[in-house]
């Protein structure tokens, strides 16, 4: 009797444990590291992992980079990330920073074995991805 007990609450945990980071069937076909060019050909603005957490970095070269922590998902036809402004890291004029998102949702338009296209406020945004 002592087995079943255990056994059962394994079973019922497991989905709940599963579901913790569980990506959708989109999400993971786009997991990876994308690099906007005109801004940087050696840091990436977006670290997409498998375990649905993430970094996002924003560049403006020779002035400030900084990079935050989240957790992303695809949800129908949008990328959202869900960010934790305390996770801030930067190198620069920091004071340029402002007012960071705790969530941010982007339209998917488009995605490649070596693409990532984005939609945000009617403007489109795209994004390389690269294999590390």
């Amino acid at each position: 009797m002592k087995y079943s007990a255990c056994f059962a609450a394994v079973l019922i945990g497991l989905p709940f444990l599963a579901s913790c980071s569980r990506l959708s069937k989109e999400a993971r076909e786009i997991v990876g590291t994308y690099y906007n060019t005109e801004l940087s050909q050696t840091e990436p603005v977006m670290e997409l992992r498998k375990n649905a957490s993430c970094v996002l970095r924003a560049i403006k070269p020779g002035v400030l980079t900084y990079t935050v922590e989240g957790k992303w998902n695809v949800e129908n036809d949008s990328l959202i990330i869900n960010i934790d402004p305390t996770s801030v890291q930067s190198e620069g004029d920091s004071t340029l920073i402002g007012k960071i998102p705790y969530r941010i949702a982007q339209k998917v338009i488009s995605h490649t074995e070596f693409s990532l296209q984005l939609e945000t406020d009617g403007i489109s945004y795209l994004y390389q991805r690269r294999t590390e």
